[in-house]
């Protein structure tokens, strides 16, 4: 029963830390390394190491750079597991060694560092299922407070366990984070299992599988020089890369010296007050839909996000490579342009994966999206331009695949934050965009635009311009 109740705290080590990993994926999260058994390899320059209390870490976090003097945040963490104590509490003996090594290491690091030390900067935690006694937890309040003990005994206790006192007791009981009570082995399996899920447009069950195995094999004596885990082996992992998380980037390149129209405040006002339908701005070609497209962000309420997606991709539309009408390129591609602003989940492609699976997913984002945005400013939008998006419907139907991805989200509703624009010709291949009937869109006729300057020579364009909109 010893042997099996061990092998669950092993197989809790590393569902936990596979748990962990997913916050590489997350760019706000500053999460740049994972490390299994031992801290990183780089963590000093010259390929110094402190090697004091390294037996401690069971999982090492490092945000913003593995190196210490370039990180925001290093967390040395230790696992505990209990299958059979589990619900017995924490006596402060058993804790002895953890905290006489998480002190041995706090003592060398600040020793190596001297005045350099990075305080604040460096956390040393403990995770178990099982709970801690309230003293010894308040007796390290305590301490990283400077207050009078409160539990005079176990105060005596912690100083002994850590060989330190006074000054340099408080400073570690500062950096010292205990965490009783998490999730067993069992719960944590199906966790990671969730996890993974919100990644994914559908349930994968080779996902966490791999996932977890990275984990392992990082634990094993073959990795002990290399014990750090990346976005990139996270991906890897899940069965993708970094282009898979951006198949469509927009190739859309900035014209410099752009002259402003008198009708783009007109036009953006239009698209705002849309309430949510999509608006479809149509006009011949090379009359400036898409230099209007990279202009809308502009006069958008403040605090407004908007993501250009480019159907056209310097003619890549067509290419059986690099199609941009499939679901799982155009959504993918968007919801992670979203995310790396950090306002939703990352999207990881699946290739079994149906393009009603992706759609579900992707309005998910779209709903944390907006609420990210409108947080910090209740009046801010979310805005999406497709470009071209004729260009797409044409490709689709070339290969009997229809309709347009971007068509079959009309007919959901979204919340007065958000917006659509579709640009697309007006000469023969407006047809091409099958907007749902018993959808009510906008439309708009870019006819011509008048600059703002009659000396301008940029986009030299009839004096008068049209515009009308109306709704179906």
């Amino acid at each position: 029963m010893l042997v099996r109740a061990s092998r669950d705290g092993d197989q809790f080590h590393y569902l936990w830390a596979a748990r962990r990993c997913l916050r590489l994926l997350s760019p706000s999260s500053g999460l740049v390394a994972v490390t299994i058994e031992g801290a990183s390899s780089i963590e000093f320059p010259n390929g110094e190491a402190v090697v004091a209390g390294e037996e401690s870490i069971d999982v090492g976090e490092y945000y913003g750079s593995q190196e210490v003097a370039q990180a925001t945040l290093i967390r040395h963490i230790q696992l505990k597991h209990s299958t059979l104590h589990a619900s017995d509490a924490w006596t402060p003996s058993g804790l002895q060694r953890t905290l006489g090594k998480f002190a041995q290491r706090y003592t060398e690091i600040r020793k190596r560092l001297g005045s350099a030390f990075p305080v604040g900067k460096l956390e040393f935690r403990f995770v178990s299922n099982r709970l801690i006694g309230t003293d010894f937890l308040e007796a390290i309040e305590d301490a990283a407070g400077g207050a009078p003990a409160r539990h005079p005994s176990e105060s005596e206790k912690l100083e002994e366990f850590a060989g330190l006192d006074g000054p340099d007791l408080a400073a570690f009981c500062k950096l010292l984070r205990m965490e009783g009570g998490q999730e067993g082995y069992w719960a944590q399996r199906n966790l990671l299992f969730q996890d993974v899920r919100g990644y994914l447009p559908e349930a994968d069950v080779d996902g966490p599988v791999q996932l977890k195995e990275l984990v392992t094999q990082k634990a094993l004596s073959q990795n002990a020089a290399n014990p750090s885990i990346t976005k990139m082996d996270v991906l890897r992992a899940l069965g993708t890369d970094e282009t898979g998380l951006f198949p469509a980037p927009c190739l859309i390149e900035p014209v410099p010296g752009v002259v402003p129209r008198e009708q783009e405040a007109e036009l953006v006002d239009s698209i705002v007050n849309a309430g949510a339908r999509p608006v479809l701005l149509h006009a011949a070609a090379g009359v400036g839909k898409t230099v209007f497209s990279t202009r809308i962000q502009m006069r958008l309420p403040p605090g407004s996000v908007c993501i250009l997606y480019d159907c056209f991709g310097n003619g890549e539309y067509r290419s059986p490579s690099r199609y941009r009408h499939r679901h799982k390129t155009g959504l993918v591609q968007i919801a992670n342009e979203l995310a790396g602003k950090g306002l939703c989940d990352p999207l990881i492609p699946a290739a079994s994966a149906d393009s009603s699976a992706y759609l579900a997913v992707f309005l998910h984002r779209l709903k944390q999206g907006i609420a990210s945005i409108r947080a910090e400013k209740p009046t801010a939008l979310l805005c999406i331009v497709v470009d071209a998006a004729d260009n797409a419907q044409i490709a689709a139907e070339e290969i009997n695949e229809a309709p347009l991805l971007f068509v079959t989200c009309f007919a959901k509703r979204f919340p007065k934050a958000f917006a659509w624009l579709l640009s697309a010709e007006r000469s023969g291949k407006l047809y091409w965009i099958h907007l749902p009937k018993s959808c009510r869109w906008s439309c708009a006729l870019l006819a011509g635009m008048k600059p703002r300057s009659t000396s301008a020579t940029a986009f030299q364009m009839p004096r008068t311009a049209t515009w009308m909109s109306f709704i179906r």
